[in-house]
């Protein structure tokens, strides 16, 4: 993509969030990965809406709060535990109810102490955030994959 193309899909000046909205925002894909990483899934209410979904694009969805937490559960089956997750390049543009984060996303595989570890996943989120009550959470995620490969649940 060109610069020109660059700032042309990405606005720079992204009126309509405070500061404090857009730390709690960025915050999302962080802590949703450390949640993952350390099995933590009961605090997977305070990321997402009880009716979210997450559309692995042109593959499936998981459609709900308890969806999300049951992949989290067999994933962390599939990989023997050892996957963690980077978040990178986030960029976050208001919307009508709330705001669209943009970012990079590699699952990595650890490989043992000395191999380090190898990216098994990787590729393009965008969550739909909305404020609510508690705070803002994760409506809609869509995830479109770099290499798609369709997960042992959705097999």
């Amino acid at each position: 993509m060109t610069a020109a193309r660059a700032d042309e899909a990405h606005d720079v000046e992204q009126p309509g969030l405070s500061l404090q909205d857009r730390l709690e925002i960025a915050e999302l894909p962080a802590r949703f990965c450390h949640y993952s990483d350390y099995a933590a899934y009961h605090r997977f209410a305070d990321l997402f809406t009880e009716d979210v979904v997450t559309v692995l694009v042109g593959i499936g969805e998981y459609v709900g709060l308890q969806a999300q937490i049951q992949h989290a559960r067999d994933t962390e089956k599939w990989t023997g535990a050892q996957a963690w997750h980077v978040v990178a390049n986030l960029w976050i543009a208001p919307t009508e109810d709330g705001a669209a984060v943009h970012y990079y996303m590699l699952g990595m595989l650890r490989m043992g102490a000395d191999a380090g570890g190898t990216v098994n996943t990787s590729g393009r989120f965008v969550d739909h955030v909305v404020r609510t009550p508690s705070g803002w959470r994760i409506r809609r995620r869509e995830f479109t994959l770099d290499r798609p490969v369709v997960p042992p649940d959705m097999a």
